[in-house]
């Protein structure tokens, strides 16, 4: 008798587990103009451009137009899923600039022109675009962390009049790595918009120097202004401690984190920074409500 209830008990548990989670009601909040959703839905690849070995841009037949500063999380049946910022701000397509380094990338590299793709999302809360408005802006980003970068430069030029002078920054490791050359000459003649390469001693194009070497170099505007970063943690920490040096508060920084967020509603823990979920609190974070987070967390690792 005790153990037929017990396997009942457990069967519901396991159904209640193992079950499809319902799409979100008509209260679920929206995120860049679309009802955030957490059941894969799929999605055409309209076309893929290579600009390194592993890296990839995928064009994806989209109405979502994530907000910047936002992510999807991206499936392949039977591989997996895994989350990827939005690399554009358009109502026609989505572009994910993606970094072949695990199993759900390598099969997302090896699907077509034409081929079928699953898409989540968006989720997440982005760059606190009302509180950038009539603001200069500084955007920093480094190797792959361009993306979310992108998708702001794409709203900035969708609305000019509610931005000041916008700086960029970008560091790659060398030129063979310098991601969207195309769209970077285009911004170039828009924005002031400077590169710096951390390791390619043979080239002459570009400037030699980590980014907040090339902050240094290029100071930007000050006074009422707001900076954006998005790469490797150690690379907006020394742009930070420029900024900061230069005279702008970690209240006037915001940085997006990259952790793994694998549910995307701050339910399997795994992007936990103490008290916040990167997935559902960020990935856009106040540096000044994170700083102290990451702190004790480097501190607990040393």
């Amino acid at each position: 008798m005790h153990s037929r209830k017990f396997a009942e008990r457990k069967e519901k548990s396991e159904t209640k587990l193992f079950q499809t989670p319902k799409p979100p009601n008509p209260q679920t909040p929206k995120i860049g103009g679309t009802q955030m959703s957490y059941l894969p839905i799929p999605h055409k690849i309209e076309s893929i451009k290579s600009y390194t070995p592993d890296v990839k841009l995928f064009r994806i037949k989209s109405n979502l137009n994530p907000a910047p500063g936002t992510f999807l999380e991206v499936s392949i049946p039977g591989i997996g899923e895994c989350p990827l910022a939005s690399c554009s701000h358009n109502k026609g397509y989505i572009e994910l600039l993606t970094k072949n380094a695990g199993n759900v990338t390598q099969a997302i590299f090896n699907l077509k022109k034409g081929d079928t793709i699953l898409i989540r999302g968006p989720h997440g809360h982005g760059f606190p675009l009302e509180e950038l408005k009539n603001k200069n802006l500084i955007l920093i980003a480094g190797g792959t962390g361009i993306a979310p970068i992108t998708s702001m430069i794409n709203y900035i030029e969708q609305n000019k009049s509610q931005f000041k002078k916008i700086f960029i920054y970008f560091g790659f490791r060398d030129e063979q790595n310098i991601l969207l050359k195309e769209r970077i000459k285009k911004w170039e003649s828009v924005f002031h918009l400077h590169i710096g390469l951390s390791n390619d001693p043979n080239n002459h194009d570009y400037e030699k120097g980590f980014i907040n070497q090339i902050i240094e170099h290029h100071k930007p505007s000050v006074q009422d202004t707001v900076a954006l970063l998005c790469g490797p943690e150690i690379m907006m920490d020394c742009a930070t401690k420029e900024l900061n040096f230069l005279g702008i508060p970690n209240s006037q920084i915001y940085w997006s984190l990259e952790r793994r967020m694998e549910c995307a509603f701050g339910s399997c823990g795994r992007c936990q920074i103490q008290d916040l979920y990167v997935c559902k609190d960020g990935p856009i974070f106040q540096y000044s409500k994170i700083k102290s987070r990451l702190d004790n967390e480097n501190s607990s690792q040393a």
